[in-house]
């Protein structure tokens, strides 16, 4: 397609002109993210981030380029969460456009399942990370949720328990706005962001949607389960999987 046939977008209600207010917007919108996070537990000083940033090696854009994630502890359980698919975007003339992918997104896992000084390490920081990055290269993730309900993932994890692992090797997430105890979005001064929580699935609870002629109603009923299932929607490598028609 030239150029002569993009359509026009015209710049949202909220849009911003110039560096300087492209700066106070993004540091409205992370002062609000930041606000979210602590209100889930406490959220750790250091922020996990790559030391070169994938964008600059061929990975996908994120909206302000920086790449983040953030570790909050809750008494029993430590989430983690991705902190930029929701920054302001930048043009090449300049205008900011708030909010991003309209997303960030999170995993949380019961205290023992990391090592709390190696967290970047980790297998499960590898699938926040992953699933960050397929969000950024997406680009809407928010609307098949918002569609479908949820969606799910089969992903190519460098060292996960075995007993996740299918007969690909890959592990499945189920990815959703429903798991108790983390809000379904929170609030900036530009609208909502949508707060997608992934719960790592045994391989016969992926086959199992896979399999299923209705995927949207198969997943929708393996959130349901797993929310009514003793470890809830956290992460949990060595659970039986949940039974399901």
């Amino acid at each position: 397609m030239s150029e002569e046939e993009i359509p026009y977008v015209a710049p949202s209600e909220h849009a911003v002109t110039g560096k300087e207010a492209g700066a106070q917007m993004l540091a409205r919108a992370c002062a609000a993210r930041d606000a979210f996070y602590a209100s889930l537990g406490a959220v750790d000083g250091d922020v996990l981030a790559p030391l070169v940033n994938p964008s600059f090696m061929g990975g996908p854009r994120w909206p302000s380029l920086r790449q983040a994630w953030r570790v909050i502890r809750r008494p029993g359980s430590i989430i983690i969460a991705s902190d930029g698919l929701s920054d302001p975007f930048e043009d090449d003339d300049d205008i900011f456009e708030p909010l991003g992918y309209l997303v960030e997104v999170c995993v949380e896992a019961p205290l023992g399942s990391v090592d709390g000084d190696n967290i970047a390490q980790s297998w499960l920081f590898d699938l926040i990370y992953q699933l960050s990055q397929n969000v950024a290269a997406h680009g809407s993730i928010d609307l098949l949720v918002q569609r479908h309900g949820s969606v799910s993932m089969a992903l190519d994890l460098e060292s996960p328990p075995e007993s996740l692992e299918d007969e690909n090797e890959q592990v499945g997430v189920l990815i959703d706005d429903t798991a108790p105890g983390i809000p379904a979005s929170f609030a900036t001064p530009y609208g909502d962001v949508m707060m997608l929580t992934a719960t790592v699935l045994q391989p016969a609870e992926l086959a199992h949607i896979g399999n299923a002629e209705d995927r949207a109603g198969a997943r929708a009923a393996l959130a349901q389960a797993l929310a009514a299932s003793p470890t809830g929607r956290t992460s949990v490598a060595d659970r039986p999987a949940v039974t399901l028609p």
